[in-house]
């Protein structure tokens, strides 16, 4: 049984002296640290500084001419509840300054990131060819958040790898100096612009750490990912790590642990019952907790529309004519092992003599496939399905590859055709031609048919499931973003609506400066919702980062103007999953939580796991082992911008909706770990950059065409 206790990569420690003396400088001089801006204004205060004072330094407790001692308490406590104490910004500064300084004495390379945690880097094997490998730990000195007590968090961040040879090496000289970002020298990290005079006097020793622009420049194939249970594998390096380095009597000098094990802490669990009981609906009032049985019994949950006659044709190169007959026959029902597209979900799968496309230039197929696809005519009273078999992967290393892939479907967008893209290198993979002449596909293919069948579904403006009716009457949106490496059209993202059942709404997509579009995107879903429904009762952002006041004010003008009255819940998530603050179940075999178990790690801060692992349930290992989901919880009036306090009953139906809203995921079967209110915002956001035209089309924003 799954115990209610986490175990955290978190170790507690203690102050090792109630008063600390440090010295602050006005100017930058040897290695002295800036101070936050709010530390400079105390100090200015405090000390009775000029008022033109516009910057402080510390050299914390290393004496320097011209600096002024200061000594205040580390902590308070009932003998110095009166007394001024160190800001928890300048502590946290002050245990990472040592930090750094004990690793270095270690010959370690350690540098902070951008976020200013603690690298440090331990040799390890790398996986790619020609280069030595580093291990890097993430160290952060925490003084206030999961515990109220102050912490170092040690976290795994994988594998870096350094080039063998040095900047100056033969086989990089033809590569621009933007291909290079840190090196090394000397066990010493530097930016490849900001190196040191010695690094710079000793190029053959300076050797530059493997990014994906370098890797790509140099040729270096990209080992398999590894898929083995990665909570094992990360407890594994931490705990060697700790014993290795923390609980040594050098680190301990200046950071005293309470306890030389991690830190266990109470959890908290979303309703089981909720969790495991059928909570998915399909066709004829079936319901399953499971996406492909579910279907597979009932059928979809909503019908495309009665009057949508459907035709489908192929794009294909002709030497790949095979493989779109053998296509052709599954998606008829025609082959062994799926039972076709109008049995699974219900779409009669009809062709028309003359609608294929096939092209003969495999490195440039747009020419011949725009020029036949204007030869076509298009009747307005069908929906064009095309499947294209595509020569290219829309994560093709190369950008002129890559651009083909986004500008056919572009094309078949603004012609209102559906597209359907299957990678020909992965789907052809080892094949053989029978003596009948027909194509055998990849094994791997047949268990992609059902993903294909729903997401063409759902393409066309069915619905494959949905969630179970809710009473009460909520909006859900959800914003992602992504900037494009690829050109300057960097994104704010777009805006999905949702009910509460799943009922997908519509979408927009906005550049970073457009805010008041995205708020008037917003507003518009708001209006549709209230004319199905007599009410709105709450209105929910998911949204990839922190809403600003300036991105919410002009979304409180609007529902001001529209008179609501309503809660507003803004829930920021990172798209990426939690990897730095985690929580490890040693009760599981597996080290991963439950799904559903969740705990506040800050001011409305909280982990939420989210991955179909339920008691008494076997766990499918192919789903993987994510980690878990890093949220946080505000909550406005529709008529005041200022947050007010998340009522406790509150968090765990705003957390259980997320898992909800996490099984709505239209382009596959298998589970996934953040909601479509993100996952559909990211998955849009990564093609839209890349098209020609800065608008979609009007039917581009009301269907689900890019799954």
């Amino acid at each position: 049984m799954a115990s209610n206790l986490l175990t955290l990569n978190l170790l507690n420690f203690t102050h090792n002296q109630q008063k600390l003396c440090c010295y602050l400088v006005s100017q930058k001089i040897n290695r002295a640290v800036k101070l936050t801006e709010e530390d400079t204004s105390f100090f200015i205060q405090y000390l009775s500084l000029p008022q033109q004072t516009e910057t402080l330094y510390t050299t914390f407790d290393e004496k320097s001419e011209g600096g002024i001692a200061v000594t205040l308490n580390t902590y308070k406590s009932s003998d110095n509840d009166n007394e001024p104490c160190w800001s928890n910004s300048f502590l946290k500064q002050y245990y990472t300054h040592f930090i750094l300084q004990y690793f270095r004495s270690l010959k370690l390379p350690v540098k902070l990131n951008f976020v200013g945690d603690i690298e440090v880097w331990v040799p390890d094997k790398s996986p790619l060819k020609q280069c030595n490998g580093f291990r890097v730990f993430q160290l952060r000195v925490q003084l206030e958040g999961v515990t109220e007590k102050p912490g170092l968090i040690v976290s795994s961040g994988g594998v870096t790898s350094v080039y063998k040879e040095p900047v100056t090496s033969r086989l990089l000289k033809e590569l621009s100096h933007d291909d290079f970002n840190w090196v090394l020298f000397e066990n010493r990290l530097y930016r490849y612009t900001e190196m040191s005079d010695n690094a710079r006097r000793n190029l053959d020793q300076v050797f530059p750490c493997v990014n994906k622009k370098l890797q790509k420049a140099l040729g270096i194939p990209q080992p398999a990912p590894d898929k083995s249970n990665k909570y094992i594998r990360y407890w594994n390096e931490i705990s060697v790590f700790k014993d290795r380095f923390l609980l040594t009597t050098g680190f301990r000098k200046f950071m005293e642990f309470e306890s030389t094990e991690w830190t266990i802490v109470p959890s908290k669990r979303l309703d089981e019952s909720q969790l495991k009981e059928s909570s998915l609906l399909f066709g004829h009032g079936g319901v399953d907790t499971d996406p492909y049985t579910g279907i597979k019994k009932f059928g979809p949950k909503e019908l495309i529309k009665q009057d949508v006659h459907v035709v489908f044709f192929f794009i294909c190169q002709n030497a790949d004519k095979l493989m779109a007959k053998t296509v052709h026959d599954y998606l008829m029902g025609d082959k062994q092992g799926f039972s076709g597209i109008a049995k699974f979900v219900n779409i009669n799968y009809l062709t028309e003599k003359g609608w294929s496309i096939y092209f003969d230039n495999k490195e440039n197929p747009l020419p011949e496939i725009v020029a036949q696809l204007n030869e076509r005519k298009i009747d307005p009273d069908k929906r064009y399905v095309a499947i294209y078999l595509s020569p290219f992967s829309k994560w093709s290393e190369s950008e002129e590859n890559k651009a083909i892939y986004y500008r056919v479907k572009e094309e078949l967008l603004h012609r209102g055709i559906v597209s359907q893209v299957i990678e020909v290198e992965k789907t052809w993979g080892s094949y053989r031609i029978e003596e009948n002449n027909k194509a055998v596909l990849a094994e791997s293919f047949i268990f992609s048919l059902p993903n294909i069948a729903i997401a063409l579904l759902a393409k066309l403006g069915g619905t494959p499931w949905s969630l179970k009716h809710n009473d009460t009457n909520e909006l859900i949106i959800g914003i992602s973003a992504f900037n494009c490496d690829t050109n300057d059209k960097k994104y704010l993202g777009s805006a999905f609506s949702f009910s509460n059942e799943g009922k997908f709404y519509g979408f927009d997509c906005f550049r970073k400066d457009q805010i008041s579009e995205l708020a008037g995107s917003i507003l518009m879903a708001v209006k549709e919702y209230c004319s199905e429904h007599k009410t709105l009762q709450r209105l929910i952002i998911h949204f990839y980062k922190t809403l600003s006041k300036d991105e919410l004010k002009p979304i409180e003008k609007g529902l001001a103007e529209l008179g609501l009255d309503i809660p507003v819940i803004v829930i920021s998530m990172n798209k990426t999953l939690s990897e730095d603050v985690l929580g490890f179940d040693l009760s599981q075999s597996t080290l991963m939580p439950n799904t559903g178990t969740y705990l506040p790690i800050g001011h409305e801060q909280y982990l939420l796991y989210n991955n179909g692992h339920i008691e008494g349930k076997t766990y499918n290992t192919r789903e993987g082992y994510p980690f878990p989901i890093k949220l946080s919880i505000k909550k406005y009036s529709s008529k005041s911008l200022e947050s007010n306090p998340i009522e406790d009953a509150t968090v765990p139906e705003l957390l259980h909706q997320i898992c909800q809203f996490s099984q709505l995921y239209w382009k596959s079967v298998s589970k996934q770990s953040l909601p479509v209110t993100l996952k559909y915002s990211e998955m849009l956001a990564q093609i839209v950059p890349h098209f020609v035209h800065s608008e979609l089309p009007q039917t581009g924003k009301e269907t689900l065409w890019f799954l």
